[in-house]
Parts: structure tokens; C-alpha cells; sequence
């Protein structure tokens, strides 16, 4: 992963395609997993998500914001990076989000569920090198 993606004060950014992906602050560009708020941070200039999340986040965020929305399996290249986003089965429009670069494969999961949900698209599994866990009962208050 190294060279790739990078933890900065702001959130996971992904260097050689100068983004965020799900940051804790404002950034200028925005690649979320899904709407929940913290996941998708209000005030980012840019948001990129899958075409299922559109509704959640235009309700979620400023109306300034500038937006584009992928459906699942769908592959965009920024900066030599090719992004795309996969079921997550955690909430509507949820998604693992995979990058590609230099022939390294990274998935970032965001929350997920393994279980089927009627409300949303059901996770399915992703090959990769390196997988990045959403953990959030995972920090030390929870006990």
C-alpha cells in the first residue's frame, strides 16, 4: 500500500489520485463509502459514490457540492487510478471501494454486512492485496 494510500489528519487519501476517501474533515475530493455521516462528511467541495447513495447524499450535503455517482461493478480512472465501487450490504447505495495502481489492488470496506438485506444490495466479495476493515466497535471505549 505504500505509495498508495496514506492516513493525514483529514482521513485515508489515496496520493497518487489526490483524494479522500471517507474523510473526518472537509477535503476538496470526496470518495465515499456511503451516506452515514460519518462516512460522508458535509462540506467537501467534491463527492464521488455510487449511483444507488445519490439520493442519501444530495439530502446529506450542500447543495454547492459538486457530484458524481457510479453504478456498482463501473470503473473510473483519476489521476492512473482506477476506482470502483462494490456492495457492501450495509445500508442503500453502501459500498467496498476498490483501487487499482501500479497493478496493486486495495479494497477499502467501509461498514458492511455479510447477511442478506432487503433494502440493499448484498456484499459480495472482492479480490485484492490489501484490505482496509471498517473497525469502528473495534476503538477502545467499546469494551
Amino acid at each position: 500500500m505504500k505509495g498508495i494510500l496514506e492516513s493525514t489528519s483529514h482521513g485515508l487519501y489515496c496520493v497518487p489520485g489526490d483524494f479522500h476517501i471517507d474523510p473526518h474533515l472537509p477535503v476538496k475530493r470526496a470518495v465515499v463509502t456511503h451516506a452515514h455521516s460519518d462516512h460522508a462528511r458535509w462540506g467537501c467541495d467534491r463527492y464521488l459514490a455510487t449511483q444507488s447513495c445519490e439520493a442519501l447524499l444530495r439530502l446529506r450535503m450542500s447543495p454547492d457540492a459538486e457530484f458524481r455517482f457510479l453504478p456498482y461493478g463501473e470503473t473510473l480512472t483519476v489521476n492512473g487510478v482506477r476506482i470502483s465501487f462494490h456492495p457492501a450490504g450495509h445500508i442503500l447505495g453502501s459500498a467496498q471501494i476498490r483501487l487499482e495502481y501500479g497493478g496493486h489492488v486495495v479494497l477499502i470496506t467501509g461498514d458492511y454486512k455479510l447477511g442478506s438485506d432487503p433494502t440493499c444490495t448484498s456484499w459480495e466479495p472482492i479480490r485484492c492485496h490489501s484490505m482496509i476493515s471498517e473497525s469502528t466497535f473495534g476503538l477502545p471505549i467499546y469494551r
